[in-house]
């Protein structure tokens, strides 16, 4: 059982440059699929080298490991990436023993260099979490660790499908109002990362985003990437994560886990004083319209929750709904998001706070929803990633 990642030659339009590797997998039985994984950036970036796969192997891994197959990359990997894939591995392997493998991974090239540009790159939806990184790392709020953001990059093929050009274009140049406040250019990536993955996304979303924007290595050697849970509330495993994404580094492209130091209210609270990130929010995933918030599904609510609990006005990004209705039909999904919403009922207790809204709040977080299907095939089993494989395999028929 092999992977093979073949490098292939770089494709120029007027605006654009494609940067793409063929996936081949071979199998035992001498039966063999070919798929190919895509990047497209703005022509004004300079692109690594044609046989420079650190991206592609970095897409790739923990599909490989998932599938148990040997990697072949028919190019040049960083040795530095090459090291720490061996501890990415291992971690994920002690995390999921049953669904991630530990592998080899052969290369035609070591590329022993450690030259990184100067700067840093942070990739920029709109959420939370990104606002933050570059509201504390523009105003120099991290001391000595504070970086110079060279760009930021929003993708295209992640929370927003290819197929949906006009939100993804509006959601680009809401991202980009907003990094204009404080002199910051935007520029997008597009990838066909997700229509090719078969891995689950909350375990590879990290991956994903410093593979997609390693791309980028000739402009910026640092790549910021923002925290989900704070070090007092780490939910393991998960996709990212102080323990491992500092794992996905390369000599040339190292990666910085980012606001940890902070709950996901305690970083609503530094941006409240920015205007401009605070009314550009763009949080929502699961609502109709991809480049706004719907207002009620988890995540809208669970940030609005997260002002209020600082003691703001729940920001104009959101339509105006009920609070206490909304809550009424919440449900939690998996442990790492009741964390968070635990983290908000504390940091109100310990304020003081006293809305209506505290007590629904502790009631949504005890209340825990168990399906059948939770039942027969529980969260993190080997059971149910096969289960989502096959229907993911149906539904493309």
């Amino acid at each position: 059982m092999r992977m093979l990642l073949e490098p292939q030659k770089d494709e120029h339009t007027d605006n654009f440059s494609v940067r793409s590797c063929k996936i081949k997998r071979l199998n035992d039985d001498g039966t063999s699929a070919e798929t190919k994984i895509w990047f497209q950036l703005d022509k004004s970036i300079p692109l690594p080298h044609e046989e420079d796969c650190d991206a592609y192997l970095l897409a790739m891994v923990m599909e490989a490991m998932k599938e148990n197959r040997k990697i072949e990359v028919k190019g040049s990997v960083s040795k530095q990436l090459l090291s720490n894939l061996v501890e990415l591995q291992a971690a994920w392997n002690k995390w999921k023993p049953n669904i991630y493998n530990c592998i080899d991974i052969g290369v035609d090239k070591e590329n022993y260099s450690t030259d990184k540009a100067q700067g840093a790159i942070c990739a920029f939806s709109g959420g939370v979490d990104a606002t933050f990184s570059v509201w504390m790392h523009s105003q120099s709020k991290n001391s000595h660790r504070s970086q110079s953001i060279n760009l930021c990059s929003i993708v295209h093929g992640f929370d927003i499908p290819l197929s949906d050009t006009d939100a993804f274009e509006n959601a680009k140049n809401r991202a980009q109002d907003t990094l204009s406040d404080v002199g910051i250019n935007l520029i997008p990536i597009k990838t066909n990362y997700r229509q090719i993955a078969k891995a689950n996304w909350e375990d590879v979303f990290s991956t994903a985003l410093v593979a997609t924007l390693s791309n980028f290595k000739n402009v910026a050697g640092t790549c910021i990437v923002g925290s989900s849970e704070p070090y007092d509330s780490l939910v393991i495993p998960w996709g990212s994560s102080p323990i491992t994404d500092h794992l996905l580094s390369s000599g040339e492209f190292v990666v910085m886990h980012d606001g940890a130091s902070h709950s996901r209210t305690e970083k609503v609270k530094e941006i409240s004083e920015w205007k401009m990130g605070v009314g550009n929010l763009r949080v929502c995933w699961q609502g109709d319209l991809k480049d706004r918030n719907c207002g009620v599904c988890e995540k809208c609510v669970r940030t609005k929750l997260n002002f209020l609990a600082v003691g703001s006005l729940i920001p104009s990004c959101f339509p105006t709904t009920d609070i206490l209705d909304d809550l009424d039909k919440v449900k939690l999904r998996n442990d790492a998001i009741r964390a968070e919403w635990r983290q908000i009922y504390e940091y109100a207790e310990r304020k003081k706070e006293k809305g209506p809204w505290l007590k629904k709040v502790k009631k949504v977080i005890d209340k825990r929803v168990y399906s059948v299907i939770d039942i027969v095939l529980p969260r993190g089993s080997s059971r149910r990633e096969m289960a989502k494989n096959l229907t993911k395999k149906l539904s493309r028929r």
